[in-house]
């Protein structure tokens, strides 16, 4: 009887840990200052409400569609399950040069903390990237 119960519990474990979808993630950074070489890596958090928002968002490996999506939601503390509201959603073209990576910058005036995500046009379920960051 213990072998059978050990045996179901073994069965339910393995399902949920060896059936699990990986999925690439690429990186979102964010900047105070127009993304160089110099200061790609140099990643910010913390940003001024009325500041401009710069940011480099590289690619897990090379897209084959050439259309992203970028989304900016605020995270809710007030909602009673915890919530977000979105708060830009912008789809840019990339060009063959630029399937690798995608630069741009936002400008927020709401403090609070906020969320950047960016999908493929042909998966809307699962980001290619995401990061968070504060606006005061």
């Amino acid at each position: 009887m213990f072998l059978k119960k050990l045996l179901v519990v073994i069965i339910i474990f393995s399902s949920f840990f060896l059936s699990a979808c990986i999925y690439k993630r690429g990186i979102i950074l964010f900047n105070k200052e127009p993304i160089t070489e110099q200061n790609a890596l140099k990643d910010s958090k913390t940003f001024y409400s009325g500041s401009r928002i710069y940011y480099l968002f590289i690619a897990p490996e090379e897209m084959e569609n050439e259309f992203i999506r970028v989304q900016i939601f605020k995270m809710i503390d007030n909602a009673p399950w915890g919530g977000n509201e979105v708060v830009r959603t912008k789809d840019y073209r990339l060009m063959k040069n630029e399937r690798y990576y995608h630069t741009d910058y936002f400008i927020l005036y709401e403090k609070g903390r906020y969320v950047m995500q960016i999908f493929s046009h042909d998966d809307f379920q699962h980001p290619l990237a995401l990061n968070d960051f504060y606006v005061q």
